[in-house]
């Protein structure tokens, strides 16, 4: 049952590993590791409170330092899924002292460190992160070693995870370039043109996920790599070293394309994405319906443009024949398209973006754009644990949700007191 457990839940095939774990504690509930898995997968369907009870049943039955190591892992999993921080810290300390060798346990463990503001202790150990999974891999060019941070080296200075990662972890880009020799940035293509333009004393290949890259033996040498998010622990070790400027440059042609259209509305033109995440990292708490946001769109008289990076289309068409009153437009060549080159001159002209927590937020406060994100009772630890503004970037506000209910009545509020109803 166990082995059942682990096959399916490897081809993401959640509920159906779940009806094996749940057998399997039935069958042999003296079995740690089967309380284990079904503690993982009930965290999986987002059931924290089951979660828990099938973690700590586990640890009552539990006869070796593995099996209890294994379960305050997966613990420590869950409770940084859930973004439970302050919870977190012990299970993933715990975790850590039974299993410091292991990526994940150290993962865990630094991002709870980080999302908590101990900055000099979360680096390093979520470092531990790059090479995990694909969408982490640890890249390496010529079997370089990894960068130690020191001075006058040629490095090259790869994306990882998402887009809005790579975005946000670029804010540490200038501070490498001021303590190197030179610099090369292998980003998502979808990046470089942005990244050249914002980083010009950088070489920018748009060739994260390429084989074969060619460029990497044309350049004479390469001392050092290093992942974006790795660039943490040499430049941002305590509060006072986030310097929360902006650090993007959108293209300013296409800027004044955005400029010359919007002019003419002669109302606030507010940016707005009401959907973000994926399965893997909480969409369902992430995600307004549009209805859900009448009170927000009704509190001034805009022009509202969506910011979604995913057809949204027959969902607006469909709102506005319900209200026409509203007007909310999507740009698909400004949203969909390959270059966010595209977005990023679109943000840069509104007068304001109003976003649940995904990939824009992190766009809009490295061009320095006013930004109100909304933060789900579960957030990512670049959110942090309360407060109501991030140490990466001074233009974005913090809206936190208070156990089920959004602050979109105090939102729209602070709309009115914003721009004049027309």
């Amino acid at each position: 049952m166990t082995v059942a457990t682990q096959i399916w839940f490897k081809q993401r095939k959640i509920t159906v590993a779940h009806v094996f774990a749940q057998r399997a504690v039935e069958v042999d509930p003296q079995n740690a590791y089967a309380w284990s898995n079904l503690g993982m997968l009930e965290e999986q369907l987002y059931r924290f409170d089951k979660a828990e009870a099938a973690f700590k049943r586990g640890l009552s039955v539990a006869k070796s330092d593995d099996a209890k190591g294994n379960l305050y892992l997966n613990w420590a999993s869950a409770l940084v899924n859930k973004g439970d921080w302050e919870a977190a810290e012990p299970i993933a300390r715990q975790a850590y002292r039974r299993r410091p060798e292991s990526q994940k346990t150290r993962a865990n463990l630094g991002m709870v460190c980080l999302a908590r503001g101990e900055w000099a202790e979360g680096w390093p150990l979520y470092d531990a992160i790059i090479g995990f999974d694909n969408s982490r891999r640890k890249v390496q060019y010529r079997g370089e070693p990894v960068w130690d941070g020191s001075p006058g080296k040629r490095i090259v200075i790869y994306g990882e995870q998402g887009l809005g990662d790579e975005v946000c972890f670029a804010s540490m880009i200038p501070d490498a370039l001021e303590r190197s020799r030179s610099v090369v940035i292998d980003c998502t293509d979808k990046l470089a043109g942005l990244f050249r333009r914002s980083f010009p004393k950088a070489t920018v290949y748009g060739t994260r996920w390429e084989t074969g890259l060619g460029w990497d033996k044309q350049d004479a040498e390469i001392d050092a790599s290093v992942s974006m998010g790795g660039l943490g622990r040499w430049f941002r070790n305590d509060a006072a070293s986030f310097p929360r400027t902006p650090y993007l440059e959108a293209d300013p042609e296409r800027r004044a394309m955005w400029r010359a259209l919007f002019d003419r509305q002669r109302k606030p033109v507010i940016g707005i994405a009401w959907t973000g995440g994926v399965p893997w990292t909480g969409d369902r708490y992430r995600k307004w319906t549009l209805d859900d946001l009448l009170p927000v769109f009704r509190s001034v008289d805009a022009v509202w443009v969506s910011l979604q990076y995913k057809d949204a289309g027959k969902e607006i068409a469909a709102f506005r024949a319900r209200h026409p009153d509203i007007d909310l437009r999507q740009y698909a060549y400004a949203t969909l398209t390959q270059d966010y080159d595209d977005t990023a001159a679109l943000v840069a002209e509104c007068d304001l973006v109003f976003s649940m927590q995904t990939g824009v937020i992190h766009l809009a406060g490295a061009l320095g754009k006013d930004c109100w994100c909304f933060v789900n009772s579960h957030p990512g630890w670049r959110y942090g644990a309360s407060g109501d503004s991030m140490p990466w970037y001074r233009s974005v506000r913090l809206y936190r949700q208070d156990g089920d209910v959004w602050p979109l009545v105090k939102a729209a509020e602070d709309l009115r007191a914003r721009f004049r109803r027309v």
